[in-house]
């Protein structure tokens, strides 16, 4: 798994009709709670989401769905 890094290019492909969105990270934060560090993403539209580093670029699910959020490289790499 590639290290993430603030201003990492980032896609969510939420599947279905809807489109692709492109965002990068603006923030990265750990916690001892946590086990992976928490990621906020800034998209396009200037919404912003926060996920855990884990959920970047994971595995397809069992039925091959690609939905999900991945690194842009990732993402072309992956089509």
């Amino acid at each position: 798994m590639k290290k993430k890094i603030v201003g990492t290019k980032i896609i969510g492909n939420f599947g279905a009709m809807i489109p692709l969105w492109e965002g990068k990270i603006v923030n990265i934060k750990t916690y001892n709670w946590l086990q992976a560090p928490e990621i906020t993403v800034k998209w396009g539209n200037g919404s912003k989401t926060r996920i855990l580093a884990t959920e970047i670029d994971s595995a397809p699910t069992v039925n091959g769905s690609t939905i999900g959020y991945y690194t842009e490289e990732a993402y072309r790499l992956s089509r």
